[in-house]
């Protein structure tokens, strides 16, 4: 498989037009993960972010490879959780890659076939200058892995803790994604979505979702009561 139609397999199926650097509201605390990742635009850098499910950090991975792929380079997003059936085999050319990402390495934690896959590909990307991004929901010293060496040789990287954000920055978040779509959150309604919703983003965002359907459906202005029709709280 040539690393036009890698790219085009994975990328094409997995990224989300919405997942950019534009639409990361980046807290204090991970500014300087953002920049990190931004510098390593630059290639041949290893970086391991770490953070709790819901913290942006599927988000940032995509966010890096839309930049690689609009500046005309090959990259490969790879969210473990959902390879489905598709074989380590898959990393055997990511050396001719300029990025590869690898977000929720802690899935293949069962599965040694991936793990040596991940780690000869690792090696083979250090050597060829290819930039390596990976996440989980750990630090590297606490990966679930059978493999030490890949564990070992993950710690080597740049590590950075993407830190969940605050209902304050969470409400900045809400009102900046409904902005995009079209939609002003005012911030009772903020604050009346934080009081009921499950607090993670990805349950936040589902809600927005479900809110701008129906307001386009129903042609109505996202407030309380609709709130309360549509989500039945």
């Amino acid at each position: 498989m040539s690393s036009d139609s890698l790219t085009q397999l994975v990328l094409g199926m997995r990224l989300s037009d919405d997942a950019t650097f534009s639409n990361f509201l980046i807290a204090p605390e991970n500014q300087q993960l953002v920049s990190a990742l931004q510098s390593a635009l630059t290639g041949g850098q290893l970086i391991y972010l770490w953070g709790a499910r819901g913290s942006g950090r599927s988000h940032l991975l995509q966010a890096i490879c839309h930049a690689y792929y609009e500046a005309g380079a090959p990259v490969l997003y790879l969210p473990l959780a959902e390879k489905g059936g598709l074989a380590p085999e898959i990393l055997q050319q990511t050396s001719s890659l300029s990025l590869v990402c690898l977000d929720d390495i802690s899935q293949i934690g069962s599965d040694e076939k991936w793990q040596e896959a991940v780690f000869h590909s690792v090696n083979e990307m250090t050597e060829s200058g290819v930039s390596l991004v990976v996440s989980a929901d750990c630090a590297p010293r606490d990966l679930p892995l059978s493999l030490k060496d890949l564990r070992s040789r993950l710690q080597r990287g740049l590590t950075f803790q993407l830190h969940a954000a605050n209902d304050a920055f969470k409400q900045q978040i809400l009102q900046r994604r409904a902005q995009l779509r079209g939609i002003e959150l005012s911030d009772q309604v903020c604050d009346f979505i934080l009081l009921r919703s499950n607090r993670s983003m990805p349950a936040l965002m589902s809600v927005l979702q479900k809110l701008d359907d129906a307001s386009l459906q129903r042609q109505r202005r996202v407030t309380v009561p609709l709130i309360k029709e549509i989500m039945n709280w």
